[in-house]
C-alpha cells in the first residue's frame, strides 16, 4: 500500500499497511514516535533519526525514556528509571552514551 510523507510528499510503500508482519522501517533503530501527523518516508525517516540520535544518545531509542514536548517546542527526555533507582536522573544531560539502564525499545506496529 503506498503512502505519503508527511515531511517531502514522496510517496512509498508501507509493509504494515500492505498486510505484511513487519514495515520497511522495522529495520531502522526504535525511534518512536516520530510525527503525531503519520509516516515518513524511508530517506526523510533515517534524517530524523540520524538528528535525534545526534541530539540525545541513547534516550532516543530507549525504552525507559519518555519524550516530552516543552511549552517552547523543545524536546526532553524524561527516565523512568529515575523514578525506583536515584543512580539515574529524572531529566538526564544530553546526548546520553553508555547509560547502564538503556534498553532497546521495541518497534510499535505502525497504523
Amino acid at each position: 500500500m503506498e503512502k505519503k510523507c508527511v515531511r517531502c510528499g514522496a510517496e512509498f510503500g508501507c509493509g504494515a499497511a500492505a498486510g505484511e508482519k513487519a514495515c520497511w522501517c522495522a529495520e531502522l533503530p526504535p525511534v518512536l514516535p516520530v510525527t503525531d501527523e503519520g509516516c515518513l518516508c524511508p530517506q526523510c525517516l533515517r534524517k530524523e533519526i540520524e538528528k535525534r540520535l545526534a541530539q540525545a544518545g541513547q534516550c532516543a531509542a530507549c525504552d525507559h525514556a519518555q519524550r516530552l514536548r516543552a511549552r517552547g517546542g523543545s524536546v526532553i527526555y524524561l527516565c523512568g528509571l529515575s523514578k525506583t533507582d536515584n543512580r539515574f536522573e529524572k531529566y538526564p544531560r544530553l546526548p546520553v552514551s553508555g547509560c547502564r539502564g538503556y534498553k532497546s525499545a521495541a518497534i510499535a506496529a505502525r497504523p
